[in-house]
């Protein structure tokens, strides 16, 4: 994706987020809080991919830290 991509994801972001915040409304001030921090995340996670997608997706790296707890487990 090149850097026209960026614009097009952020306006898919904010789309999103309009969207459920319309549904949050009524919702308990914890649930914005952890809505917002998982936005936040997989938009902070979305625009460095589109930056340099040779960054390891998030299985690689849950695969990195618990591989080892794996192979220990099957033993």
């Amino acid at each position: 994706m090149t850097s026209k991509g960026v614009p097009l994801l952020m306006l898919g972001c904010l789309l999103v987020t309009i969207y459920q915040w319309l549904r949050l409304r009524s919702a308990p001030r914890n649930e914005k809080i952890a809505y917002l921090s998982i936005l936040a995340l997989c938009w902070i996670l979305a625009i460095s991919l589109v930056i340099n997608p040779q960054l390891p997706g998030p299985s690689q790296v849950i695969e990195v830290f618990f591989g080892p707890l794996g192979k220990l487990i099957d033993k």
